[in-house]
This record gives structure tokens, sequence and C-alpha cells, in this order.
């Protein structure tokens, strides 16, 4: 194991991006330090008409850096928007200045860009930028005085949490001003492209790629040699079942990861299901609430909810603002790959239980090179998504003061690896033993450095130990039942359910363009996708017969996604390199080897 020189997300340079955001200054300090890290920041997404929209998405992606935006509670807009003694404008610059110091403090940063800006009739530059603490600190307590008529102390607290001033050591920044030079609007002429229409103006509008904003559901899938075989098999006979075991009762192979069976032939996942059955729900939801009492603030964040916008994240903010009352912060790793779906559930979310949301992504072109080694690190498109939704979460989690962190479905639900009667808290290092495998440090290669990774290190273990971190997921303390939450979610909050490739349920993983691949690339490894484990679920709830099951798993499996086309122009692979990459993954697994006999 390497040893790392680099501290978790690291960057050297953060620059404010707005509307207003010079393309020139920032492709030059990029030229001048090719090897610094930078971060751009951007407050809340709501504030911006739909061409400012399109300049800011348009100048992330042109200066291809790493990005976080902050996003208030919706009411609050609404709230501010309400109160005549405001003026909005001027409300908008203060909040984000506020964010672009709390920032500096959080991060570490100590070389700060920005527009040159006003408040109460001063232009700030690097000469009295000191004056800005003073300045912010008296504008909002104005603003807490007036809002304390409309809100008692504690809820003012609570639901303005994201608004306390921030003090920092002006003399430790290294504070750039830039310019307004018009070349800007020369750039914008040569690149800019309109990525949000007006239908649009209401998605989540960052985290995806306009290159393929969504799968061509229209277009015709490709036979493959995959769906040829099921030719070969009978009505009811897996894929491989002339090569490996299959579950008695279900569709569930041998290959899939930590699976075991039992003296009559049936596999970690039903029998999982049958220990549901006998556990008293009653008992671990008051342990579950002990808990969320014991973590419980006055005048901050409860806790942090990892949240992608997809079924789970819905169903998470509902139990957790609705039948508990508390206040979390949500917080998103984005893959960058968010489809038109994942978009509107997302901002739906947010709007329905009223949340703060932080959410980071990845530069472009680290994502792409890191989408081609993750195929030979662990036999999968999508390391960066296992490793950053651990990660992120942990750096905010230390960064913001949080130490309790809510997550959803149990491992036990459908993973050979899990137990609902051997319940055991998650390690903080979830992510990378269930699903990312390699730590960033290790990732790293002369095309993908230490530096460049960084922002997907884990905090160091000391920062974990005096954190004193919890990491629980709801469906061990709570029954799980996928399916009916759906329905709830889809008829109480308008989520919405659509299509997702390689499988015949349209809301797992609906919030990714990639997740076809994902599953794709696992069934050429193990012989088991999505279709195996859904079907398999409905087997289980007795809604289909095992010998329908195998049948939808044969169909679904085997199909080729649309987006492995996409997948394989950022990767600059060939179908056959990306074939033979996945067959030799197998090798890495006790269990996926098991095809090869």
């Amino acid at each position: 194991m390497s040893k790392s020189i680099c501290s978790t997300f690291h960057y050297d340079h953060l620059v404010l991006i707005d509307e207003n955001t010079s393309l020139e200054y920032i492709i030059n300090l990029k030229s001048k330090f090719p090897n610094n890290n930078i971060l751009g920041i951007t407050f809340n997404h709501r504030l911006f008409s739909l061409n400012e929209k399109n300049i800011i998405k348009n100048t992330i992606d042109i200066l291809d850096i790493d990005h976080l935006m902050f996003s208030i509670k919706p009411s609050c807009i609404k709230s501010i928007k309400n109160i005549n003694l405001f003026d909005f404008n001027e409300f908008k610059t203060y909040a984000k200045i506020n964010f672009l110091f709390s920032c500096i403090l959080k991060y570490n940063i100590k070389s700060i860009h920005l527009q040159k800006f006003s408040l109460n009739k001063i232009e700030y530059s690097a000469s009295n930028i000191h004056l800005i603490e003073n300045s912010l600190k008296h504008y909002f307590k104005i603003f807490i005085e007036i809002l304390s008529n409309q809100y008692s102390e504690i809820a003012l607290q609570k639901k303005f949490i994201s608004i306390k001033p921030s003090k920092i050591n002006i003399n430790d920044i290294d504070f750039h001003f830039i310019e307004t030079d018009g070349l800007n609007n020369e750039i914008y002429f040569l690149n800019f492209k309109r990525q949000i229409f007006e239908e649009e103006n209401d998605l989540f509008w960052v985290g995806f790629d306009s290159n393929f904003k969504e799968v061509p559901w229209d277009k015709k899938y490709p036979e493959t040699k995959w769906n040829r075989n099921i030719r070969l098999t009978s009505t009811g006979e897996a894929l491989y079942e002339k090569k490996i075991k299959y579950c008695n009762r279900c569709c569930m192979p041998e290959t899939m990861e930590g699976i075991t069976f039992d003296e009559f032939g049936i596999c970690t996942p039903c029998r999982s299901s049958e220990e549901k059955m006998h556990i008293d729900w009653e008992i671990r939801e008051k342990q579950l609430n002990q808990i969320i009492n014991t973590f419980k603030k006055v005048d901050y964040y409860d806790c942090l909810l990892p949240m992608s916008g997809g079924k789970d994240s819905m169903f998470q903010a509902y139990i957790l603002t609705n039948k508990y009352g508390i206040t979390p912060l949500a917080v998103t790793h984005g893959a960058n790959w968010m489809s038109l779906t994942g978009r509107f559930n997302l901002e739906n979310c947010l709007q329905k239980f009223d949340l703060d949301h932080l959410i980071f992504h990845s530069k472009r072109s680290t994502i792409d090179k890191v989408a081609r080694k993750s195929l030979y690190e662990i036999g999968d498109a999508c390391w960066h998504c296992h490793i950053g939704a651990g990660t992120f979460s942990l750096q905010t989690a230390v960064t913001w003061g949080l130490n309790l962190l809510i997550w959803g479905e149990s491992i036990a639900e459908r993973d050979g690896r899990g137990s609902y009667l051997d319940q055991k808290e998650a390690s903080v290092y979830y992510s990378l033993e269930v699903s990312a495998k390699v730590k960033a440090e290790d990732f790293s290669d002369q095309n993908v450095t230490e530096n460049e990774l960084s922002k997907w290190f884990f905090p160091n273990k000391q920062n974990l130990q005096d954190a004193k971190i919890r990491y629980l997921h709801l469906g061990d303390f709570i029954f799980w039942d996928e399916e009916k939450q759906v329905d709830f979610v889809v008829s109480k909050f308008n989520w919405m359910n659509s299509k997702v490739e390689n499988t015949f349920k349209g809301y797992k993983s609906n919030e990714c363009i990639m997740a076809g691949v994902h599953d794709y690339s696992n069934f050429i490894k193990r012989g088991i996708g999505r279709a195996t484990i859904q079907a398999s679920d409905d087997i289980r709830r007795g809604l289909i017969t095992r010998e329908e099951g195998i049948e939808i798993s044969k169909k679904y499996d085997t199909q080729r996604p649309h987006a492995l086309d996409y997948y394989l122009k950022i990767t600059n692979l060939t179908e056959k390199e990306y074939e033979e990459i996945l067959l030799e993954a197998r090798n890495k697994s006790a269990y996926a080897s098991k095809l090869n006999k």
C-alpha cells in the first residue's frame, strides 16, 4: 500500500462559480498551476435564471474542475422573499460570501478567487476584505432579529442553520479578486452550449453529461452472444445451470459474492428474508429512536443523510423528518451521470422535505479516466461512485461536525454477506469493504495521481475516532419492504418511477444513466445482473414462480445496454476489450471465478 502524501479532500485553490465567473482568469490559473487542485463552489442552485444556470453549467464543464454546491432549505428562500425589509439580491450576495467563508474554514483552502462585489456601497477587494466579517455578522444579526417575529428561537436556529456567519483568520488567506475584462463573453461565444432547456428549469441542473443526457429508450436492443445463448437452454433452466449451482428457491447463483447455501440448497438472501419474519421490529425501532434522541441538537443538524435522489433517499428523508422530526443535512456524492428522472427526483425530495443540501461532483476528465481503470480494478465501471458515496459522506461528517450517518437498505436485505439475525453496526469503511474494494491511494497511477484522487480519501483514522461516528442503516431497525415503500413515495410524494436498462423494474438506480452498464458488467463477470436479483425478490414475495423468474433473468440480464456506447466512448475501449477485461476480472473473486469451471 502506498503512503499518501495528500490530505483528504485537498484543494489548493477555491473559486466562487456564479453567472459572472471569468473563464479566462480560471483558465490562466489552471495553466499557471497545472498540478494544483481547484475546487469550484456555487451557492444555492435555485437562485439563478435559466440562462444563468446554463452559464454556470458550461463554466464548470469548460473549466473541467471539481464542484461543490450548497443549497438552503426551499422554505428559507420563501420566507426571505416575503419580507419586504430585505433586498433579496443583497441577501444572495451575503449568503454566497458566507458560504465561501464556511468552505475556507471547513476545507482549509488558502488561495481564494472571486469576482469583485459590493455590499452596503462598499466595493470589496484584497485590501479591505477584513471588513466583510463584521459586515456579515451585522447583516445576519439584523436578519435573525427580523425573522424572530415569525419563528420561535429554537425553530429559527433549526431553520436557518446554514446562514450562521463563519469566522476565519483573514491574515492566513490569500484573496484574489477578478477584474471583469470582457474576455469571458468571447470564450462563451465560442464554447457556449445550451444544456438546460425550459422544460428542465425546475429539475436539478448539475451532475449530468449533456452528451448522454438520457438513455435512448426507443432504440432497439441488439442481439449479442450472451442472449443468443438463451436458445441453448430450456424454459425454466438458468443460463449457466450446467456449470454452476443455483438456489433451489430463487434464481441466485453461487457466483454472488459471499453467498452460501444450506442443506436444502436455499441461499443466504432467501434465508435472510425468512429471518425478517422472526424479528421483533418494535424493539429494533425503539433502539433506533434512542440513538436518534442521543444525537438530537438544539441549534444544528441532527444527522447526515446521504442521498442520491433514489427511492431509498426519498423514504429515508420521510422517516427522518416526518416520523422522527429531526433536521438532517442532505449530502450527495454525484457520479456526474445523473438521468433526467434522477434530476427530477433529487430536486423533488429536497423540496418535499425542505432540506439543506450539499452536493459534490468530480470533474469530467477524472471520471472518464477512473471509469476506464475501474473496469480493470474491480470489474465494474463505477468505482468513483462506490468510493465517493462513503468518503464524501465521512469527510462531510468530520468537517461539518456531524457524527450520525443514516443510510437506507440493510446489507442483509438481498446480499450474500449480511444477516438480519446477526445484526452488526456497519463500519465507517462500509463502502470500501462492500463495493469499492480499492482505496483511492492504491488506485492511483501515472495517469490519475494521488493528488487528483485525494477527494476520495477517507479521513485519517484519528479524525474518524475523534468524531465518534455512528454509521447506521434504517433497514437494520425498521421492516424493509422495497415494493411497498416505492408505492408509498410515488403516491404520497410524486417520486418518479421510470425505466432502468437491463431489468424489468424501473425504480432501482433510475437516477443514473449508467445503471445498465453496471449491471451488464456484473452479468458478464459473474452471470448475475439486476434482473436476477429483482426476480428473486419477487419469487420470495410469492409474486412469480421460480421458472418465471429465471426466464425474466435470462431476458434482461443479457441485454446489451445503450449506455454501453457512451461508456466505450469516454473510456476509449472497444467492446471486445471491455468483455475481455470483465472475463479476466472473474479471477479476482473466489465466487465469480466459479463461472470459469
